[in-house]
Formats: structure tokens, C-alpha cells, sequence
């Protein structure tokens, strides 16, 4: 079963617990974006970052609609990754997780993570409104399912 509609192996996604995070085998995948991607103006993550948005309470959480099956998406606010704007800090990352155990627990492996694209964005404006979300903070984390 795995990554389903609205939960991973029968755990609800708003009930997942981002714990352990083990990013040693993609760490400079996701620290190098830019490079590896031959785009200069991508946004590279610290491992850091990622694991800030993935504890953050608002965060929304989903399948990652990967083949396998065995991935799950993140989108969540680090308050410690530069901002897109000048004089503001932070920003919505998307981060890509495999858990190391079925059902999952709190252990994770880290797949990947980049800035939230501009339907991410909207994803999680959408989801804040119909939450009833006026900002950061609060909450267990939301599914993507709404």
C-alpha cells in the first residue's frame, strides 16, 4: 500500500512524526542543486532548512506520487533558510522522505529538497485558508488531501 491518498501504510499523513531525519547519503545531491542541475539561480538547501520544515506545525504532508510508491512530500516553513524577499527571513521548502520503517515511525531518509514552487505555494495558501490558518505556528501539520 504505502504512500496512499490520505496516509502511509494506514498512518494518517497529519500524524506522521518527522523525528530522525537521516540525509547522509544526499547530502551534497541537496546541498548542489544548482550545479547538478546546471542552473545557477536554483536555490541550494542545507540539510538543516529541510529539517526545520519538516517539524514545522503547519506543514503539509502528502504522497509524493513517486513510481514506487514509497515516498512522501513535505512542504513546510524554515525560518532559517534566506528569504525570497529582502528583509525577511525564511522560506517554504519542499522536502522528500522514505521511512526506514513500515509503518512508519519517526526514522526517515531524506530524498531530496528544494524551494517550494509557485503551486506549492498555492497549495499551501489554499490549505491555510480553508484551515483557518492566518500564520506560522500551531497545529499537527495538515494532509495534502485538505
Amino acid at each position: 500500500m504505502h504512500a496512499g491518498d490520505d496516509d502511509y501504510d494506514g498512518v494518517p499523513y497529519v500524524e506522521l512524526v518527522f523525528e530522525e531525519v537521516d540525509w547522509s547519503e544526499t547530502v551534497e545531491h541537496v546541498r548542489n542543486r544548482s550545479g547538478r542541475l546546471s542552473r545557477p539561480g536554483e536555490f541550494d538547501v542545507q540539510p538543516e532548512w529541510a529539517t526545520e520544515a519538516l517539524a514545522d506545525r503547519q506543514r503539509i504532508v502528502g504522497s509524493a506520487s513517486s513510481r514506487s510508491g514509497l515516498t512522501v512530500k513535505v512542504l513546510g516553513w524554515s525560518s532559517s533558510a534566506p528569504s525570497r524577499e529582502a528583509g525577511r527571513r525564511g522560506r517554504l521548502l519542499k522536502v522528500i522522505v522514505a521511512p526506514k520503517d513500515h509503518p512508519p515511525t519517526e526514522r526517515w531518509w531524506a530524498a531530496t529538497a528544494m524551494e517550494a514552487n509557485e503551486a506549492d505555494r498555492d497549495a499551501t495558501r489554499r490549505s491555510s485558508e480553508h484551515q483557518g490558518h492566518a500564520g506560522r505556528g500551531g497545529g499537527r501539520g495538515r494532509s495534502a488531501a485538505g
